[in-house]
């Protein structure tokens, strides 16, 4: 069973844990951990994902920024966790992100998950 928490930015943090626990699903994938950040200020990134350690990942996402960009970028780091996760990826693993992530956000959206 995978651990899902969130710190900060708690109008979205429901969100992020709801649409954390539903890739992870649909990924069918078992980390141990996902830890969500959610920030307010925009610094370099709308988000980014590290792997802490085997099976435990820390995501940040910037709220601020409209739902649907929101739930994408949430989506995008995901997309690395099922990535680290697998150990399948081509190069920094951005062009699969990427293409993913409105794909996911839409289903998302159109599934009722959040």
């Amino acid at each position: 069973m995978t651990y899902v928490s969130v710190r900060g930015g708690y109008e979205r943090g429901d969100i992020a844990v709801k649409e954390a626990a539903w890739c992870v699903e649909h990924f069918d994938i078992e980390p141990k951990r996902v830890d969500i950040q959610v920030n307010h200020a925009y610094k370099d990134c709308w988000g980014a994902c590290d792997e802490v350690s085997r099976g435990e990942y820390s995501i940040t996402v910037v709220a601020r920024q409209s739902l649907r960009d929101f739930i994408a970028t949430v989506a995008h780091e995901m997309v690395h966790v099922k990535q680290w996760e697998t150990g399948r990826w081509s190069g920094d693993g951005e062009k699969e992100a990427e293409r993913l992530q409105y794909k996911l956000a839409d289903k998302i959206w159109k599934e009722d998950v959040i």
